[in-house]
């Protein structure tokens, strides 16, 4: 499997990795190389995970639909934003592109904290 990550806000601007919670930063690290192992580790153990319609309870089950994917498909994300829709909650923008059905597209991942820590991921198209 063959997996890139670019950051790159857009053609010119770099990705505002120091807008972001240290703990959410470093997921976004990993998750972009598709290091799911180390990426679950960000997560609380109890974390709730919504991705593609599909609700994921604890690090455990994260890894294994994660890793299924990473394994499945090669895929480049591109970090593109970043915003703060609430005190504890972080949403940022990525674009996807690779071998997977469609081939392309731009995701919203929404990250809410509770005592520092990912509670609650949600991924949405």
């Amino acid at each position: 499997m063959t997996t890139h990550a670019s950051t790159d806000h857009d053609s010119s601007d770099t990705f505002a990795w120091d807008e972001l919670p240290e703990v959410v930063a470093r997921y976004l690290r990993a998750h972009v190389t598709q290091d799911y192992a180390t990426a679950v580790n960000h997560l609380a153990e109890d974390v709730t995970v919504l991705d593609d319609g599909h609700v994921l309870h604890g690090r455990e089950a994260t890894l294994e639909v994660f890793g299924k994917s990473a394994n499945d498909y090669d895929v480049e994300t591109t970090l593109r934003s970043i915003s703060r829709p609430a005190d504890d909650v972080w949403e940022v923008g990525t674009h996807l592109s690779g071998t997977f059905p469609g081939g392309e597209v731009d995701l919203r991942m929404l990250f809410t904290l509770v005592d520092g820590a990912i509670r609650r991921l949600e991924i949405t198209v």
